[in-house]
């Protein structure tokens, strides 16, 4: 019966390697979507091939998660606070609460693709597309994974080779110098490139599939999506092919072309939260802060390091009076006016100062980034990557838990049909990235073709603020260029006195030395003769009282 069971164990083994029932062997149960079209290609039998006779087992396709609830977004505890000394950083860490929803909702689902994947279900067919088919060897070996079955295992990547191919050529890495700082993806063969907009810096280049690094400027922005459009001088590229399906649902596999060895691999990741909208980060002054008892206006009683009221030199025991037009009554009254504004906006503080007032102007800053209530929170968000520098408050996103990082966001994401979803737009935490899904792209793309949202364009408002500001700077210094070099040539000619008279002091000081040291030696000699002299005085004295004595017969 033992070797009965054995054999038949063998059997069955070798009609997996014969019906290619092995070819995800390596890698985790994956849903089963539409195959590359080259796998349907690849698996019509051609003149010299023979049929086989082995039946190919299919897995079939699990429900597509359409009738799932969707995940209520997760928003942040922005209600202002009246008492606390920082209005600014009065509410809880946000972010970390959606992290741990997140990583609980994936959890659970991650369980409920075990259950299901140990269902059999052969023999059936799904609804006319090619499926991938599913390794069964776990139910002869048992279930434990080892780093073979990592997602960032060679093993496990090449499963994915066909179904990145045609969007790796489309990648292309987006460099500043000599430094990757995001990925591109390509959108017209013309050199039209799209990536994420917050993250570049310098002079900007992309790296082609062939090595060789083209120049590129910045065609348009949207700031609300943080997408940028590059155009690059060179043409023939390989256009990304983008999906006609909805966004991808909780559960689904998804890959990164380019994100892993620097560029040569990709990243794979399964749909962590459906879509939904990603909110904003509330703005932030960066002090804390205490009402006056018997007027309006609020004290500063602390600054927080690198803060917007750092860098622009508030102070503590300071008095804001207004923000903008709009009178600080008490640390709510100022949250509810900072609620008006949103991050990067440039605000102007009235200040009292030591009996003066002085305006202040600043730009506000995120409240997660800086905020001291956030810090232990986001070392522990940011540990394993590098966090993008914007990764809230984008329009429908869904997010997944590949292995991105600030400098492997901008590229196209794919499911496994090999089709573009969506665009990486954030590395948001520890266990999150983000991806823009393609129903909000295309629309954006469309519209920065048109060249009308140039950065000039999209950022007239700031630069005439910093124009503005630049002019009333250059008026407060007027002529002290001249006055300062009045005073440095004043300067160095007292300067020049002081050190004259240093030196004189100096040789005084030694001059000063010398007659104090023959000073002491003469006094020490003096007293020496002082001290005879009164001897030899007083020996006078005693032998003239002695002569006297005798000559007048006092003394026999």
């Amino acid at each position: 019966m033992k070797n009965f069971k054995t054999v038949l164990s063998i059997f069955v083994l070798a009609c997996f390697l014969l019906s290619g029932g092995l070819s995800a062997q390596d890698a985790p149960p994956m849903p089963h979507e539409a195959s590359p079209k080259k796998s349907l290609k690849d698996s019509k039998p051609t003149k010299d091939s023979k049929p086989t006779t082995e039946p190919t087992k299919m897995a079939t396709q699990e429900k597509s998660g359409q009738d799932q609830d969707k995940k209520k977004d997760d928003q942040d505890a922005d209600s202002p606070n009246a008492d606390s000394s920082d209005a600014d950083s009065s509410d809880a860490d946000s972010s970390k609460a959606d992290d741990k929803k997140a990583d609980r909702k994936q959890e659970d689902d991650s369980k409920k693709d075990d259950k299901k994947d140990d269902k059999k279900d052969d023999g059936k067919k799904g609804d006319g597309d090619d499926r991938v088919s599913r390794s069964r060897l776990a139910g002869f070996f048992g279930n434990s994974r080892t780093a073979k079955h990592s997602k960032k295992s060679s093993d496990f990547t090449d499963v994915f080779e066909s179904v990145i191919a045609s969007a790796n050529e489309s990648t292309l890495l987006v460099m500043s110098g000599n430094r990757q700082i995001a990925l591109g993806t390509v959108v017209d063969a013309d050199g039209l490139v799209l990536t994420k907009a917050s993250e570049l810096r310098g002079e900007l280049g992309c790296k082609l599939p062939s090595g060789k690094v083209v120049g590129a400027e910045v065609l348009g922005v949207d700031p609300d999506t943080d997408l940028a459009l590059l155009k690059l001088e060179t043409k023939n590229l390989s256009v990304v092919q983008w999906t006609d399906k909805e966004a991808p649902l909780i559960g689904r596999w998804v890959a990164t072309p380019k994100a892993e060895k620097k560029g040569k691999a990709p990243t794979i990741g399964v749909v962590s939260v459906n879509a939904r909208e990603i909110p904003a980060s509330r703005p932030f002054i960066g002090i804390f802060m205490d009402t006056l008892d018997d007027e309006d206006g609020i004290r500063v009683t602390q600054v927080i390091n690198k803060s917007p009221a750092d860098l622009a030199d508030l102070r503590v025991n300071d008095i804001i009076l207004k923000i903008d037009n709009e009178v600080a009554k008490a640390p709510r009254s100022l949250s509810e006016a900072l609620g008006q504004y949103d991050i990067g906006d440039r605000v102007t503080l009235t200040v009292r100062r030591g009996g003066k007032e002085i305006k202040i102007k600043l730009t506000l800053a995120e409240r997660d980034k800086i905020s001291p209530d956030n810090v232990r929170s986001n070392t522990q968000n940011s540990m394993g990557s590098v966090l993008s520098r914007r990764r809230k408050d984008f329009p429908m996103s869904f997010q997944h838990d590949s292995m991105l990082s600030s400098s492997t966001c901008g590229g196209p994401i794919v499911d496994l049909s090999g089709k573009v979803v969506g665009i990486n737009i954030a590395r948001a935490g520890r266990v999150s990235s983000l991806a823009l899904t393609s129903e909000v792209v295309l629309p954006i793309l469309k519209k920065l073709k048109t060249g009308e949202f140039s950065p000039a364009v999209v950022n007239k408002k700031d630069i005439e603020e910093r124009a503005a500001d630049l002019e009333e700077l250059i008026a407060k210094i007027g002529d002290l260029p001249k006055k300062k070099r009045i005073l440095e040539r004043k300067y160095s000619v007292e300067r020049a006195r002081k050190q004259e008279i240093e030196n004189m002091i100096k040789e005084l000081q030694g001059r000063l030395k010398e007659v104090t040291k023959r000073s002491d030696k003469e006094k020490k000699e003096l007293d020496s003769v002082r001290k005879s002299l009164r001897v030899l005085e007083k020996n006078q004295d005693n032998l003239e009282k002695e002569l006297k004595e005798l000559r007048t017969g006092s003394r026999f």
